[in-house]
């Protein structure tokens, strides 16, 4: 720190002190004396004082001075002191505070004893708060099966498929001369799909909507989360308990077992358009591929190191929340369809069972629809 830094800091000093002293009762003689002070502080603290401890000491002091000026101007007759007593008796005297600097590189100053508020002891009731705009609600499930499945409507809650029966005998051949041509017979079966609600709802008190202004955005939030929960665990239940697609494999990794999987589905002509397993058995897949080099099979196993998505022969696999661990879905998106009657919609009702005259809202959230597998047999629903 220069020689002017430090000057113009003791003066900042004195001048405060003139100011705070200015209505004592010894004003004009405490002045003159706390600018004698400040001057021989100054010259004192030359080249001894950093910048850190200068800063620390002005601000110990300047509160000592203030503490000196309230004793002084306060004092009864006969008792009050000088300001020069005052500071020799709060500091020691100025070859002190040298000795103090030079010894420890600071000046240690005791405080007076300050009396503070605290908001343990001084305030009622709670402090003034800040509320997150948004809430801390579980996540929704990253993957849902209707993303994978296409979309069909029907205007009724009853919807018919016909499908080819099985065990019709191919009869076309090439013809000999002369000879019959052979007969092919076909059936059809009516097969109905009848569409169900899944749907559930939550009450809540017409005040906690007052008092909670966040609840109009965030129970929306939480019913389409859960719907969406509940669809999932619905459409894989029914799909694969009806999958009738071949599952034998015989391969030593999990990557080879889903290779075998897709090659029964095009035995059977079909064409795998995803493969689902848990997220558990994904990451497995993941590391297999690091152990085997990130390919197996010439590269037919490709793993996206953007977003470490997999895909085996252009099939992708996709890591879901809804199937069991070690299993493994395979789905012809040709061959599978969610009938719609009614899509997803959540009302309010301010009318359900006695809410009028108890003030509480019912919230409703449903979908009238139903999975329709087409074919049994173009779904594989295998262990791994």
């Amino acid at each position: 720190m220069t020689q002017e830094q430090i000057a113009a800091e003791v003066k900042s000093i004195g001048d405060n002190l003139t100011q705070v002293l200015a209505n004592s009762a010894n004003a004009k003689s405490d002045a003159m004396e706390a600018k004698a002070v400040a001057a021989e502080l100054k010259s004192k603290l030359d080249g001894v004082v950093s910048a850190a401890d200068l800063a620390e000491f002005k601000s110990a002091m300047q509160a000592q001075f203030d503490a000196i000026s309230t004793k002084v101007a306060a004092g009864k007759a006969g008792e009050s002191k000088s300001f020069g007593e005052a500071l020799e008796e709060k500091l020691g005297s100025i070859g002190d505070i040298e000795r103090e600097i030079k010894r420890n590189g600071r000046v240690l100053i005791e405080m007076p004893e300050v009396k503070t508020m605290t908001l343990s002891a001084n305030l009622s009731g709670d402090s003034v708060a800040t509320y997150n705009s948004r809430q801390a609600i579980f996540p929704s499930q990253l993957v849902n099966f209707r993303d994978f499945v296409p979309t069909v409507q029907s205007s009724t809650g009853l919807y018919v498929t016909y499908r080819e029966a099985t065990g019709n005998a191919n009869n076309i051949a090439a013809q000999l001369e002369g000879s019959l041509k052979q007969e092919n017979n076909y059936s059809l079966t009516e097969v109905k799909t009848v569409n169900n609600f899944i749907a559930g709802f939550s009450k809540f008190s017409r005040q906690m909507l007052a008092n909670l202004p966040f609840m109009s955005q965030t129970l929306p939030r939480l019913l389409t989360r859960d719907f969406f929960r509940a669809e999932n665990s619905s459409f894989f239940s029914t799909v694969s308990g009806a999958a009738t697609g071949t599952t034998t494999t015989s391969a030593a990794t999990n990557i080879g077992d889903i290779a075998q999987l897709i090659g029964n589905h095009r035995a059977a002509d079909f064409s795998t358009s995803v493969v689902f397993v848990s997220n558990s058995l994904w990451s497995t897949l993941l590391n297999e591929s690091l152990t085997n080099g990130y390919y197996l099979g010439a590269g037919a196993f490709q793993v996206n190191a953007a977003n470490g998505s997999l895909s085996l022969a252009g099939v992708p696999i996709v890591g879901v929340n809804w199937i069991p661990n070690s299993r493994a879905l395979l789905l012809d998106s040709s061959f599978i369809e969610r009938v719609e009657v009614n899509g997803v919609n959540i009302e309010l009702s301010y009318e359900d069972q006695n809410n009028f005259v108890t003030n509480m809202v019912t919230a409703r959230i449903e979908c009238y629809e139903a999975i329709n597998l087409m074919l049994p047999n173009s779904a594989i629903f295998a262990t791994i």
